[in-house]
């Protein structure tokens, strides 16, 4: 918001572009003079002279990219936050040039029938869906569902490592009366507490057309081996559920199909971004680039077309007014797990739920801030369990900065335990002066097997941000605290 406030007030705007592709700037304007540089400078502790020589330097130079990494949403205000720096691109007509704007997943170019997938017309109304970060509250009666969840199916998934409120979700897990099924490859920390364990696929081992986050290529993903033993994939294990529940004829026509002829039905073979592309010719040449331009010459907003209801920028968006849900296509997949409620439709600094200067009670205790990003060696939590993989990723470390170790007494490599009201998690201190003092960072994805008992999620607290009601992993208070020898050797 100061970078669109300075790039307004120091007459950066491309006027031209925004007259043409854009909709509610005037009411974006009288948002952002609610934050002047010094402002900026007060909540973030950036230097208000910084702020101007950035917006000034990323307003004149094109084409101007920016690329958004995929944890700024996991805090209160973190959708806020994307759709404030979205904006710049269109108020600045970076989107005018090869290569700039800002980093679409592209993951949307892809011409995925999702309700053909999804079905959500065999959901009857009033079915209940219960967010995945609410699964412990869910299991431990803290949300006090009538009937109570008696059983549990898991598979792409290990929530007791990946899901916020650990030591809670393993409580609701270890009921006596909860019958819980797991499809993995490994014993994960979740296959621990599965009643049933099935053995799954691997990917080389199923087939699958593969869409991606970070590039512009559909691949079809061929089985390079015949699963071992009783492996089979999802969808088999979905196949047999049908046909063990008797689904009526309509519903097996579905489940009956080949996992070839499901493929082929799941994607728009006619969408202009497959032209010369089809299933055929995958199963020739492995992968192909979408018809979607070349590198040289993609500007795919340079005269707006964007995925709103006007096709414009919306700098105050209209999809706002249906409430707070995602985007009308995943919609058929995640309803149920969205209360809705009202949406500001013009972005906003939203403060953390907390942080030392939203809950300066709280910090009184809990002085520091925790991220989680995703480790280097692991994928979220798979390969989590491999020695090679954990030697590379040096196990559960605890990033401190050195002046907040020298508060504590706590020198590098000692054993420190983080804690707050949740949980707690232990490891070796490691300095980093790369992080801000009052900053902690601890890698999510390790194993609890493999650290010493649980992980950095037993602190992540299980509310929901606002956008899309997604997880708070970054908006956390802890303490950390030197482990003493004597405790750490028993």
């Amino acid at each position: 918001m100061g970078m669109i406030n300075e790039i307004i007030t120091q007459g950066l705007v491309d006027t031209d572009y925004v007259e043409r592709y854009t909709v509610g700037y005037t009411e974006l304007a009288e948002r952002a003079a609610n934050y002047p540089p010094e402002r900026v400078e007060e909540i973030t502790g950036i230097p208000a002279d910084d702020i101007r020589t950035l917006a000034y330097e990323y307003a004149t130079s094109q084409p101007a990219a920016i690329r958004q990494g995929v944890a700024l949403e996991r805090s209160r205000g973190g959708g806020q936050a994307i759709r404030a720096i979205t904006c710049l691109p269109a108020l600045v007509g970076a989107w005018r040039h090869v290569g700039g704007g800002t980093m679409e997943m592209p993951i949307w170019e892809f011409p995925t029938k999702f309700d053909a997938i999804c079905k959500p017309e065999w959901i009857p109304e009033g079915t209940r869906v219960v967010n995945e970060l609410d699964l412990g509250m869910a299991l431990t009666g803290e949300m006090d569902l009538d009937p109570p969840i008696k059983s549990l199916f898991v598979y792409n998934s290990n929530p007791v490592s990946q899901g916020p409120a650990q030591e809670k979700t393993m409580r609701g897990l270890m009921r006596e009366d909860l019958f819980t099924v797991v499809s993995e490859h490994f014993v994960t920390d979740t296959a621990k507490f599965a009643d049933i364990l099935l053995p799954a696929t691997m990917q080389a081992e199923q087939l699958d057309i593969m869409v991606t986050w970070g590039h512009l290529y559909i691949s079809l993903n061929q089985p390079a081996i015949e699963p071992p033993g009783e492996c089979v994939p999802n969808v088999e294990l979905f196949r047999r559920l049908a046909r063990a529940m008797e689904f009526d004829d309509e519903s097996m026509a579905y489940w009956n199909r080949t996992d070839r002829e499901m493929l082929i039905d799941f994607h728009d073979w006619d969408a202009p971004a497959l032209e010369g592309i089809t299933y055929e010719k995958l199963e020739e040449v492995g992968w192909m680039r979408l018809a979607v331009g070349t590198p040289d010459v993609r500007a795919p907003h340079a005269e707006g077309n964007f995925p709103t209801p006007s096709g414009k920028c919306e700098f105050k968006s209209s999809l706002a007014e249906g409430g707070n849900f995602v985007v009308p296509v995943w919609r058929s997949m995640y309803e149920g797990m969205q209360p809705g409620g009202y949406v500001d439709p013009v972005p906003d600094y939203v403060p953390p739920f907390e942080s030392p200067q939203s809950n300066p009670e709280l910090a009184q205790r809990y002085p520091l801030s925790i991220i989680s990003p995703k480790p280097h060696a692991f994928l979220n939590s798979q390969y989590g369990n491999a020695a090679d993989k954990q030697k590379v990723q040096g196990g559960q470390r605890v990033f401190i900065h050195p002046a907040d170790a020298a508060e504590r007494g706590i020198a590098e490599g000692d054993m420190v335990r983080v804690f707050n009201d949740r949980g707690a998690f232990q490891g070796p201190a490691a300095f980093d002066d790369g992080l801000i003092p009052g900053l902690v960072m601890a890698n999510v994805g390790h194993w609890q097997g493999k650290s010493s008992g649980t992980t950095v999620n037993a602190i992540t607290a299980d509310r929901h941000c606002g956008l899309g009601n997604a997880g708070v992993y970054g908006d956390n208070l802890v303490e950390v605290e030197k482990i003493a020898e004597e405790a750490v050797a028993s």
